[in-house]
This record gives C-alpha cells, sequence and structure tokens, in this order.
C-alpha cells in the first residue's frame, strides 16, 4: 500500500491533480486484498459496538457516505438519515433526494435565505464561529434522529484524516445518554476509501469535479472555506449563478457581490 495524500486541510487546488491521479490510478497504490481488509475490520468493528444494540446511518451523498453505506449495508445496518438544508446547490438537492438509498429519510432541516440574512456571520464563516453549522446542521439532527428511532448507535461517515473528530477508535458517547456516534471509517487514508469505491464500482458524484470539490465535499454553500466573503460568492456563482442571484433578493452581501460584477438583481 502507498500512502501519499495527506491532510484535507492541507490540500490546495493545485493539489486536487495530483487526487484524481491517485483516484484515477489507485490500484498502484491499494490492492482489493488491502482494501478488503480495511472493510472487514470496520464491519466487524460496527457488528462489535452495535451487538444487541439498535443502530442506523447518517447519509449525505458524499464519497464517505457512499462507501459508508455499503459498509453497513454489509454489517446489516439499512435504517439512515439524509439532512437536507435550504442552501444545498439545487443540482446536489435533486441528486440527493434521487440517490439516497432504500430505507433512507430524507429529513429537510431548513437554513434558508431569511436564516442567512438574520446570521450574516455564518456566511462563508471561519474558525469557531463555521463550526456553529455542525452543531445546527449536524449533530442536533443526529441526536433527534437517535432519539425517534430509539437508536443507540448511528454510524457517520467521518474520518480523521479529513479533520473530523472522531473520538477513541472511532467513537463518541454522549454523558447523558449514552448513545453513541460511531465512525467506522474514522481511520481510513484516502486511498483506501478511493480504493472501496473502484473496487465496488461505486463512482464518484459530481461535485468533486467541481472547484476544490474534494477539499469543500458535500457541504451546504455557506460553509464554504473562502479567504473572504466576496471571494465565496465568487466561488458559488462559477459553480450555479442562480444560487447568489437567488440570496442577492434577501442577503445585502450577496446583492452588493453581483453589484460588485455589474449585475442587477432582478425584482
Amino acid at each position: 500500500m502507498k500512502i501519499v495524500l495527506g491532510r484535507k486541510q492541507s490540500l490546495r487546488p493545485e493539489d486536487e491533480e495530483k487526487v484524481w491521479d491517485v483516484f484515477t490510478n489507485i490500484e498502484e497504490y491499494v490492492t482489493e486484498e488491502e482494501c478488503e481488509e480495511y472493510a472487514q475490520k470496520a464491519i466487524d468493528h460496527i457488528h462489535e459496538v452495535t451487538s444487541s444494540k439498535k443502530a442506523g446511518y447518517s447519509w449525505s451523498g458524499g464519497k464517505d457516505s457512499l462507501v459508508l453505506s455499503d459498509i453497513c449495508r454489509r454489517a446489516g445496518i439499512t435504517e439512515c438519515q439524509c439532512l437536507i438544508t435550504d442552501c444545498e446547490f439545487p443540482a446536489w438537492k435533486e441528486w440527493m433526494e434521487k440517490n439516497a438509498p432504500e430505507g433512507c429519510e430524507i429529513k429537510y432541516v431548513g437554513f434558508g435565505l431569511d436564516f442567512l440574512k438574520d446570521h450574516p456571520e455564518l456566511i462563508f464563516a471561519k474558525g469557531k464561529t463555521k463550526q456553529v453549522w455542525n452543531r445546527l446542521v449536524q449533530r442536533r439532527h443526529f441526536h433527534s434522529f437517535m432519539r425517534e428511532k430509539g437508536f443507540d448507535v448511528l454510524c457517520i461517515g467521518h474520518r480523521t484524516i479529513d479533520g473530523n473528530f472522531c473520538g477513541k477508535d472511532g467513537l463518541v458517547v454522549r454523558k447523558a445518554t449514552g448513545k453513541t456516534l460511531m465512525a467506522p471509517l474514522h481511520d481510513w487514508p484516502h486511498e483506501v476509501l478511493f480504493a472501496y469505491m473502484h473496487y465496488h464500482g461505486i463512482e464518484m458524484p459530481f461535485i468533486y469535479h467541481w472547484y476544490r470539490g474534494f477539499y469543500e465535499g458535500t457541504h451546504w454553500w455557506p460553509y464554504r472555506y473562502a479567504d473572504s466573503v466576496e471571494a465565496g460568492y465568487k466561488e458559488v456563482y462559477d459553480i450555479d449563478p442562480s444560487v447568489v442571484r437567488a440570496a442577492a433578493t434577501v442577503i445585502p452581501s450577496a446583492k452588493a457581490f453581483l453589484d460588485s460584477i455589474g449585475e442587477e438583481v432582478e425584482a
């Protein structure tokens, strides 16, 4: 096995060409046998943690979720939840709705333009402010889904190399309830994830072909990393101008961006 890709946070736009090269030539980096060792270890870990317990998983449609879904299927876990905000890219929202796995409950969680207007600090936020998104959209609904379904364990597609906190051995236990968030892929390098997709015929979703696609992943548009609000809007505009145009009818910073490029906002 050859591991050449580091933490996602170290990726620069120009590094994505290297990522695609590894993905395209993954057999040179990870054999099918090596990949299956990781897969079986994850499945065994799921069986160990969920023995005599009720479990489900969360699905976002991204590369990690696609692999997680197949691993959970092999481990006998089929119930899942997909969280869709009101600030998804339209093409991605449609893709998630069409490709959600069987048994997946789609939950629309809001956070639309009126919310963003009232919370402009969350548009292309940085640092601790950015983490508010994770709490509002992900963690809160992870735990509410567990309560609704009576799950003891919820599997999620987080990996440490992506900068996610995955706890000890991929387990984060909520002290108040004993409920567990489990990241079965927590120790998988990018190469092993790519190998699993390759050897199991899982197609890379189209969003990874967008600018900085591997770095950004599946996140809603105001969550994108950008040096400035203006730069963030520029990236979003280049992907789908209709998103910024719609935002500009409600959000002053979006209107200011369109003004800066000489585009008028339609009433």
